[in-house]
């Protein structure tokens, strides 16, 4: 076993990052990225990531490789002989890549498995996580930071490499600009001058009252327009659809109609970006942009936004207790309506 203070082995000439979700979760993870590559400048680079988070990571100038996990078939491996062959396929894929190092970010066991199969000399993760992950790891880092960014950075700089708070950005591909342009012709915009709104969220405790939601966008879009985003899963169009139901026409619903590529290219050409706990609150400050982020369940302090942007959070004695699950979810009931327009006209800049 390799502890945290052996010395390193030689610069790896191929390294390869185990980060396959969720999409927050693989953008807080950039910094690691941009670390190794400015660290190692000439070493191969690859991602392990999952099909649904991969196209914010395509076309990343610091990426040679992109491997693809395929979360939805080869979790039928136990049931179906073709998703157990193709799983085997995956495990070959991962040996053939000859990694010298390996960086779990992910820290599941099932990360942790896929790790181990690279058979690379020196495979590296956090310290006491779920479901065991780290037996699988030959070094094992105990970090001490509380927020996730923080802890992806201390985990890189105890192997060397130097990650930076400031690395955590994202490029916008060619062609995720020109549907901005094309979007943003068809609809009347001008660059930096809309709003960009994200109702949906994965926890259905981290949602905002759809009634809360056609306050706040009823005030602020008779200032500056709002673009709706959400994506194109069956229930969160139906929310933006809700939320949108009765609104003027400086209220464009845009949810199912981007990718991921397009989704942090309009955030980019964005003056803000108001949304619960989701991706949201990330990719904003990746791209430059502020955001107000509305906190119930979870815990800003660990997973609250970063570099730029606002929380607002629900004033509750149990604010904070990561629950996926609950009968009233006061938390979300009490950030107020008028807070949340008086903090996006103070990061607009616009009279109240």
């Amino acid at each position: 076993m390799i502890n945290a203070l052996t010395p390193l082995p030689e610069p790896p000439k191929r390294v390869l990052i185990v980060k396959p979700s969720s999409l927050g979760d693989v953008v807080t993870a950039l910094p690691v990225l941009r670390g190794l590559r400015r660290t190692h400048p000439d070493a191969h680079i690859a991602w392990l990531i999952s099909t649904t988070c991969s196209d914010i990571l395509k076309n990343d100038p610091d990426i040679d490789e992109l491997i693809y996990f395929e979360r939805k078939k080869l979790g039928k491996c136990w049931r179906s002989p073709q998703a157990f062959a193709a799983l085997l396929n995956f495990k070959r894929q991962l040996k053939r890549g000859c990694f010298d190092w390996v960086i779990d970010l992910q820290g599941l066991a099932r990360s942790g498995i896929f790790t181990s199969w690279t058979k690379a000399p020196l495979r590296a993760g956090f310290a006491g996580v779920r479901e065991g992950a780290d037996r699988f790891y030959n070094r094992r880092i105990e970090v001490q930071a509380k927020h996730t960014v923080d802890r992806n950075i201390e985990l890189a700089r105890s192997l060397g490499i130097d990650a930076q708070p400031e690395d955590m950005t994202l490029s916008v591909p060619p062609a995720a600009e020109e549907f901005v342009k094309n979007f943003q012709q068809t609809h009347g915009l001008a660059c930096r001058d809309y709003l960009i709104c994200v109702p949906p969220t994965r926890w259905k405790t981290k949602l905002y009252p759809v009634r809360y939601w056609q306050r706040v966008i009823a005030d602020i879009s008779a200032r500056l327009p709002i673009v709706l985003l959400g994506s194109p899963a069956p229930d969160e169009m139906q929310l933006c659809n809700k939320v949108a139901k009765g609104l003027g026409q400086e209220v464009i619903n845009a949810a199912g109609q981007t990718g991921l590529a397009e989704m942090v290219a309009l955030i980019a050409g964005s003056r803000g970006v108001i949304c619960c706990d989701s991706a949201a609150k990330f990719i904003a400050p990746a791209v430059g942009v502020d955001a107000i982020t509305l906190i119930g369940p979870t815990k800003v302090e660990l997973t609250g936004p970063y570099l730029k942007g606002k929380a607002l959070i629900g004033d509750v004695a149990c604010q904070g207790c990561l629950k996926k699950k609950c009968s009233h979810v006061t938390c979300m009931q009490a950030i107020s309506p008028n807070d949340v327009i008086a903090a996006a006209l103070e990061m607009l800049k616009l009279e109240e």
